[in-house]
């Protein structure tokens, strides 16, 4: 099955964002290969744990750079975030409670909400980031943190 490919469309053109929209994916691939494995449960329960907490993560980061760069459609941004996170629960509990998923519902999924967000919200929040800079000096840089370890 094909996986998730990053590719320049998919690129915001802000590095940090980019490099975490990078790992979102390759988390995400990472939950297509233990569906389509052999059945294990520990290991797409593991799985699909890592993306969550991973996702909490870069919204996280993402809110805090909102704030820090006053991006006047936070509150919209910040509302799909928490829709998407619901949803990420929602496919949680619905793992949980059923055998594990075709490989192909998997992929709907994820590309549904993690490509969608990308190409609209996040490319909109990173073109106002890019606005502001080309207004600021050179040397300004924004940073969204990285992960704890």
């Amino acid at each position: 099955m094909p996986k998730i490919q990053w590719n320049k469309e998919l690129s915001v053109g802000v590095n940090e964002i980019d490099d975490q929209h990078k790992e979102l994916i390759k988390i995400a691939n990472l939950l297509l290969e233990t569906v389509e494995g052999p059945p294990d449960r520990n290991m797409v329960d593991s799985a699909i744990k890592q993306l969550r907490e991973y996702t909490v993560f870069h919204f996280n980061s993402e809110e805090a750079l909102m704030t820090e760069v006053r991006y006047p459609e936070r509150g919209e941004h910040h509302a799909q975030h928490r829709k998407l996170k619901n949803d990420v629960k929602q496919f949680q509990r619905d793992m949980y409670e059923q055998q594990i998923p075709e490989p192909a519902v998997v992929l709907a999924f994820l590309r549904s909400w993690l490509l969608n967000h990308i190409l609209t919200f996040d490319r909109k929040l990173a073109q106002f980031i890019n606005d502001q800079k080309a207004l600021e000096m050179p040397e300004t840089t924004v940073s969204i943190g990285k992960p704890a370890d």
